[in-house]
């Protein structure tokens, strides 16, 4: 094993399949190479120092031109596969970037976020799939409510243990029983999150939406609280002082309930023609109060819901709650 015989055995290698080869068989730590310096210790002193210096210079010189030939290679495969690709023309202009934004769904839901934040609210987002027992009964609505019907309510195949096929939550509403026995009292909580239902498109109906419920729990909650903490949390939202009225109104989940109207034009006082109803809400069931686990006679609290994707197209002007989900460029791009 001579050095022009290990540089001439390598500079007819073309392939890196062979190129690794040969490193195993001379350069590797158990290569013929390094079986060589392995042999010195059987010669003399003298001997040892001259093959030594030998051996070492036939190393380095064979490791060098090893270098060599992988980089060639290396390039070799690299403008090979460039060939079987499509080319870079680098010489043309690079391609327009855009800047990127939140969409308003986004911005809004972040906005309700730290709105509850500030309010000491804890924010849930619950789960997309749910029992019939989550969805309707927990929160007072009997089974032969029309919304329990196919035509209102998006039912799944699957089925639980019960032999009840599961749902798509019609309200994120169908958590409250959950947060209750999870968290307990006192309650101070916003559960947001997408809710389905089974709607005829059109400007103001989707058959998805995001949707905002509010849960507050504790002892001798009343109507005072809630009308001052539903005006705190609306002028936040719309970020300019609002006024509420309450109507009475009939939900299976509250007792009793209101309508909530809020004027919309911002400082008027006016309700003649400035007035818009936004949600329903008011004091907690006593049913839902005992399915979480609570005595109505000793707890009581508020609740309110409201659809994210419509307060969105109402505080930015919208004609068509579409345009927030269709994927329209100059709609995006617009805001």
């Amino acid at each position: 094993m001579t050095k022009e015989k290990l540089l001439q055995e390598l500079h007819a290698i073309t392939e890196k399949q062979e190129l690794d080869n040969y490193f195993q068989e001379y350069l590797w730590k158990w290569g013929k190479i390094t079986t060589e310096f392995k042999n010195l210790k059987s010669l003399t002193p003298e001997e040892k120092k001259q093959k030594g210096a030998e051996l070492k210079e036939m190393k380095n010189e064979v490791e060098d031109a090893y270098q060599k030939k992988l980089r060639s290679i290396e390039i070799a495969l690299t403008n090979e596969q460039l060939i079987r690709e499509d080319p870079i023309d680098i010489s043309l202009d690079a391609p327009q970037w855009y800047d990127a934004h939140v969409n308003l769904l986004a911005k809004e839901r972040r906005h309700v976020e730290d709105v509850a934040k500030w309010l000491w609210m804890t924010v849930e987002y619950g789960h997309d799939i749910v029992s019939k027992y989550e969805n309707f009964y927990s929160v007072n609505i009997p089974a032969d409510h029309p919304a329990t019907e196919m035509h209102d309510t998006i039912y799944l195949k699957q089925k639980n243990e019960k032999g009840e096929n599961f749902v798509l939550r019609t309200h994120t509403t169908a958590h409250d029983v959950q947060y209750i026995k999870k968290y307990g009292t006192p309650l101070s909580l916003l559960t947001l999150g997408k809710v389905y239902r089974y709607e005829k498109l059109d400007a103001s109906h989707d058959t998805a939406f995001w949707q905002i419920d509010w849960l507050v729990i504790d002892k001798g909650m009343w109507i005072a609280h809630f009308k001052s903490f539903m005006t705190q949390f609306l002028s936040a939202l719309f970020e300019e002082e609002k006024h509420i009225r309450l109507r009475p109104a009939y939900f299976p989940f509250v007792e009793p309930g209101f309508e909530i109207d809020v004027n919309y034009n911002i400082g008027s006082k006016e309700w003649d023609d400035n007035r818009l109803e936004l949600l329903g809400a008011w004091m907690i069931h006593p049913h839902v109060l005992r399915e979480g686990g609570l005595d109505p006679e000793v707890y009581s609290g508020f609740a309110f819901g409201i659809g994210l994707t419509r307060l969105v197209a109402i505080k930015h002007g919208l004609k068509d709650v579409r345009l927030l989900t269709n994927g329209d460029l100059r709609f995006v791009k617009s805001f």
